[in-house]
């Protein structure tokens, strides 16, 4: 990726950023819980089996009560984990409660790593991808840090969905070779089929 490219992406990162911030609690819990809503109804969902998600940070959609409705349906949960900062490497672990998670690296919850806990990313049935800004085209800007795009590449496209509140999403954002899309974008009022089944 050149450097206006970069530019440009740290500039729609801090412009959404405060997008995302602004939203008032109230509404990125209520929005959070249509989203849920959204996950509930899609068949790739439905036929899963074990599910990865974020552990909500900041502003981000908050994906608790989605982790505990998922557990309660009897599917296994499995959350990233960063064992080493800035090595760019994520594990996918296991959890059985939300609370076993507490903020370490970033400041971002996670579980105590633990290597019977681990599970490979073939064995994911649907990964729930976070961001602060999604385009139509299903591609994305994180933090910065690389570790999704890392981890992604070698996933099927279709067990990729993005989740966002709507003020997240834009009509295109510059994007680089290691750059992953999702097939699937998922807000509190549409889904966006990237690819279609």
């Amino acid at each position: 990726m050149n450097e206006f490219q970069e530019s440009q992406k740290n500039k729609l990162r801090y412009e959404y950023l405060k997008k995302r911030d602004k939203l008032e609690p109230f509404l990125r819990y209520t929005y959070s819980n249509m989203i849920l809503s959204n996950i509930k109804k899609m068949k790739e969902y439905r036929d899963s089996k074990i599910v990865m998600f974020y552990l909500s940070y900041g502003s981000e959609v908050i994906t608790d009560m989605m982790i505990n409705e998922v557990l309660l349906d009897g599917k296994e949960v499995v959350v990233p984990v960063i064992q080493n900062p800035g090595d760019g490497i994520m594990t996918a672990v296991k959890i059985n409660k939300l609370e076993d998670c507490i903020e370490k690296v970033y400041g971002i919850r996670q579980p105590d790593f633990d290597e019977n806990d681990v599970v490979s990313r073939k064995e994911i049935d649907l990964i729930f991808v976070p961001g602060i800004v999604f385009d139509i085209n299903g591609y994305r800007i994180g933090y910065g840090k690389g570790y999704y795009d890392r981890w992604l590449k070698g996933t099927d496209i279709s067990k990729r969905t993005g989740i966002a509140f709507e003020v997240q999403l834009i009509e295109k954002i510059p994007k680089g070779k290691y750059d992953l899309p999702v097939g699937k974008i998922l807000t509190e009022s549409r889904v966006i089929e990237i690819i279609k089944n």
